[in-house]
This record gives C-alpha cells, structure tokens and sequence, in this order.
C-alpha cells in the first residue's frame, strides 16, 4: 500500500457531499459513422489492462491515514457508462446530465474514477466526459494522460485508454524502505524552506500594516461577494470558447502574457455578473491563479505556484483593467524572486488545508474570505487530435469548488482556441452560465478599447508635428 502525501490526503480527508473533490473533461467528438459511439464503448470495455492509480483503492488504516491498496480485479462496468439523449439533444439537455454526474461525490468503494459516453447529440457528434478524483490526479496530470490517449493521426483507432498509461512508472521492491526515505528526505527538505516561509509570512504581515509596501494579496482580506457563499452538492456547468489567435494578437500588442488577458476578460465578465445581480464588489476582486514563478534567463522547466493576484477595480476601462492586473501579476512574481518557488507552494499547501479545514468545520460562510475564485488556464495541444479515428472538436475542462467558494474558471487551450469551463454551486449562482457570454463580450470589448486607445494616441502624436 502506498500512503497518500499530505495534499493528496487533504482532498480526501476534507471532502464533503457539498465540496466533492474531483475533476472533470468534456470531450466533443465528430464521428463520421453512425456506429462510431458502439465501437469506441467496446474498444473500451475491451480495454481491461489497468494501471495505477485507475486500479487502486482508498484504504484508511488503524491511523484513519488514507492508502491507495490495488485492486487485482476490476469491473469495468463500474467505471464506464453509456448515456443516449432523447430526439437529438441539444446542448442544454447535455448541460443537465453532466450537471447531475458532476455534483455527485465519487464512490469510495471503487478506483475513483468514470468515463461516460453520451450520444444522441446534434449532428451525430459523440461526448465523452471523463471525472477523477483529485487525489488520483490534478488537472496538468489528467490533461497530459488525455493527450496520451488522443492521436495525431485520423486513420488510428488503436489509441488506448487512459487508464492503461500508468502515472507512477517506478516499481520500488521495499515499499517501507522507501516510504521512511521519502518521508526523511521530505522533512530535510521542508527544515531547509522554513527560512523562506517565515520570510514570506513576514513579508504578508508587514503589508497588513504597511499596504504600500508590497503587491503581495492577503489571505482572508478579499471582499465576500456572490462568488464566496459555501457550495451545496448541486453543481451548474457550463462552457464555451474564446479564439486563441485574438488573445495571442492582444498578448503580443500589449507584452501581456496569455494568463494576463485571460484574468483581465473574466475580470470584467464578473464585474458584469456582480452588477446585474445588483451586488457590485467596491475592491478588486481576489483570484488564485497559478503564476509561472521562473526568472528571466531561466532555462529549466517552469516552475508553477498557485497565487494570490488582485484584480482590476469595478470601474476600469478594458485596457486599465489589464494594465493594472499586468502590474499585480508582474510585481508578484517581482517579489517571489526573493523566495524560492518551494516556499511559494509551501504557502498554498497551508492555505489551501486551511479552507478545507474551514468548509468542514462549517466556517467558510463566517470567516473573511480567502480568495474571490480561482482562474486556471491549462495548456493543450496545438493541433487537431482523434480519439478512435474521429476528430475532437473540443475539449473543456471542469473543477472543483474549495469551501468558500461558489465559482471556478478553467480554461483550456486545444487547436486554436480557448475552451472555457465554468462550474458553480448551483443554490448560489444558478444563472452562472452566463459568464460565458460575458467572457466572450469582454474579449470583444478590450479589443475595441485597445484599438481605440492606439488611434488616439496616433492622432496625438500627429497632432505634435503639425504644431
């Protein structure tokens, strides 16, 4: 048996019926036969070699310390399902089935996972909605193995599942031996960052006196809005797409990077909700995104940590808005540069076990919140990619909601575009599939400001020459 790690056991530990703690992704494919749903549920079930974590249990032993004990034999039909829509149903009546898939907690009985096949859809497509527990694997983890599972190639058919691409490939023959060295080389490691974790803490408490002095978001000083009522166990689910091109057309226009356009239009998409619910936010709203925490010059791969970043305030054109959120961003990862990513990531452990912590003590609607949401934008392949010999048309991301918190946004970027995934406590935000409209008129909206702001400021500067 291999025992959890201390955020992996978090999820599992503090999970409720109303903070379910796994992840999902909706994949629309185009088959080009109509027995295309038939075969490809076959060459599933027919997929019955299975690896870590897909064929692993939860186990609590006399510690009440969550394991993972394999299952030697596993019943596929436990885990894949098959779904027909009536009369051809359109994407509302596919929004109300993954809606009702989505809000369940997942069955600790069994691997914690589910793969579920839906046809009936409009114009012959097929769906395929993948859900697994967050302590099995996160979005990068699930977005990499999906991306094993889809091909290049239109004419290959022999793709296999995901569940048979193990994600731990290493086989340790003495399992307590290498448990007891993990743990020993954990906590040298961990002794080595206090220094920079009690800086950072520091650095925290000095802009709770002093607010000039750093861009650095406080924990628990966001302004509780709509977004911060604690989550039932009825989720709302919703998606749509942004054109990759025009946010790379504005990132290079501005020296914005893509996250940064990305926060500066679902910015102003949830102002707009704020304000036609009648429930403005008078601060900028908080978020938790993840900030690549590399320096320039840095050749080694990307270090990502979860962060605090503050947004743009109500009133803010489209341009000021990303110009200040370009400001938070950058002096954020300003100031880290003196910390090293692991006390970064130290500190999101902490805060992220305190909210769980919170939701199930029941304190998540009493105490100052956190943060407002989290944004995530997870990146995808660039070109088009089959699954079964049939082209994916997209693919979106759904998340969790941490106590607190009513609202996720994930992004994820695939063959041009931007999918957008919303999901929301549906007793709080009902109406969140709005947001996805609002997302697409902010893009429009900074667009147009930004194309405005270049011909005034063309006009003026042709003016001083004619002076």
């Amino acid at each position: 048996m291999a025992r959890l790690s201390l955020i992996d056991a978090s999820f599992v530990l503090f999970e409720t019926r109303s903070t379910p703690m796994h992840v999902g992704g909706l994949f629309l494919v185009a088959p080009d036969t109509p027995d295309y749903a038939e075969r490809l549920f076959q060459h599933m079930m027919d997929s019955n070699r299975v690896h870590a974590p897909f064929n692993r249990v939860l186990h609590f032993g006399p510690g009440l310390w969550p394991s993972w004990k394999r299952r030697q034999q596993l019943d596929l039909r436990r885990h894949l399902f098959r779904h027909h829509l009536e009369d051809h149903g359109g994407e509302s009546q596919l929004q109300r089935l993954l809606e009702s898939l989505h809000s369940r907690q997942m069955d600790r009985h069994k691997p914690l996972w589910e793969c579920h096949l839906v046809e009936g859809l409009e114009q012959g497509q097929v769906a395929v909605y993948v859900k697994i527990h967050h302590a099995c694997a996160d979005g990068m983890k699930l977005s990499a193995l999906m991306q094993q599972m889809l091909s290049l190639n239109p004419d290959s058919s022999v793709s296999p599942a995901f569940w048979q691409f193990p994600l731990h490939r290493h086989h340790n023959p003495n399992p307590t031996l290498k448990l007891a060295y993990d743990f020993a080389h954990s906590l040298y490691h961990q002794i080595q960052e206090l220094p920079n974790l009690a800086k950072l803490t520091g650095k925290l408490l000095s802009r709770a006196f002093y607010p000039s002095i750093s861009r650095l978001p406080i924990p628990f000083t966001a302004e509780r809005t709509l977004f911060n009522q604690g989550p039932e166990d009825k989720r709302v689910i919703a998606w749509g797409n942004l054109p990759l091109g025009s946010i790379r057309r504005i990132s290079q226009f501005t020296g914005a990077s893509i996250n940064e356009v990305v926060l500066a239009v679902c910015d102003a998409a949830l102002h707009q909700y704020l304000i036609e619910h009648q429930r403005p936010s008078d601060k900028p709203l908080v978020a938790i995104m993840p900030v690549n925490m590399k320096g320039d010059g840095d050749t080694r791969d990307n270090h990502f940590s979860p962060a605090l970043i503050e947004l743009g305030r109500r009133q803010n054109q489209p341009t000021e808005r990303l110009k200040e959120i370009m400001i938070s961003s950058r002096q954020i990862k300003h100031e880290a540069k003196s910390f090293s990513p692991t006390a970064f990531m130290n500190l999101s452990v902490v805060t992220n076990a305190l909210m769980l912590l919170i939701g199930r003590l029941g304190l998540d609607t009493r105490l100052p919140a956190i943060s407002n949401l989290i944004i995530s934008n997870v990146p995808g392949p660039k070109e088009p990619r089959y699954l079964y010999g049939a082209p994916i048309r997209s693919i979106t991301p759904f998340s969790l909601l941490l106590p607190g918190q009513s609202l996720n946004i994930t992004m994820f970027s695939y063959n041009d575009q931007l999918n957008i995934g919303v999901t929301a406590c549906q007793g709080a935000l009902s109406d969140a599939d709005r947001l996805v409209p609002y997302i697409n008129r902010a893009l429009t909206a900074l667009e147009l400001d930004l194309l405005s702001v270049t011909l005034e400021m063309a006009n003026r500067e042709k003016e001083k020459q004619l002076q």
